[in-house]
């Protein structure tokens, strides 16, 4: 093959991928849905996540009520308000959100700003002694908490909690909390994946976390 054959080649291929980025990238920017939350928070999800019914959600909150009655833990008044999850080929729970309204905090924007490492290290001590049971109450284990840090997601002081479990059928997740402390606006957004796909989960999971906005 001459030089002027071999450039033309070249070109060809450069051609061919550059149409395909295009066309990857385009098609890529419709595979997110903006959800309108209440209270103003907005949050982007794939178009595969299967949103759960009222009556599905209810009925997951009602049990979360009734073991925290049942074993005597302290349950906040807090509202789970929207849950959604991705299903792999097999039809298993591969990828969880939910959002959580706690009515009664008082806890604000400005105050969350203000937080130092000190109260960063009192709400991690906080929520791990809250979640632990109810992993345990739902038939899992706590395999690691990796802690709790301060992040900004849009101009928003948020706390990122994460930790990994083992669900009651022997499948490991990598959880995270988004916490956003706003009034009686304030939320927890858990994001969550199994991780035996965590090559592509892991990635969606920080997108939907980087979108989330509040007004």
């Amino acid at each position: 093959m001459c030089n002027q054959e071999r450039l033309r080649f070249l070109f060809s291929w450069l051609s061919i991928a550059v149409l395909v980025f295009f066309f990857s990238t385009t098609y890529a920017s419709g595979n997110y849905v903006s959800i309108r939350l209440p209270k103003g928070v907005t949050v982007e999800l794939p178009r595969n996540w299967e949103v759960l019914s009222n009556n599905q959600r209810i009925t997951l909150d009602s049990w979360v009520q009734a073991n925290n009655e049942t074993n005597g833990v302290a349950n906040a008044s807090s509202e789970l308000a929207f849950a959604a999850n991705y299903y792999d080929e097999q039809k298993s729970t591969a990828g969880i959100f939910n959002i959580r309204y706690y009515r009664n905090l008082n806890v604000s924007q400005t105050d969350a700003m203000a937080a130092g490492a000190a109260d960063i290290k009192e709400l991690d001590a906080v929520l791990r002694q809250n979640v632990v049971p109810g992993i345990e109450m739902a038939g899992g284990r706590l395999l690691a908490w990796l802690g709790t840090t301060k992040l900004s997601i849009n101009d928003t002081s948020a706390f990122i909690t994460e930790y990994r479990r083992l669900s009651s059928q022997g499948r490991v997740f990598r959880v995270r909390l988004v916490r956003i402390f706003n009034g009686q606006k304030s939320f927890t957004i858990t994001v969550s994946y199994r991780e035996d796909q965590d090559f592509f989960l892991r990635t969606i999971c920080d997108r939907i976390i980087n979108s989330i906005r509040i007004k």
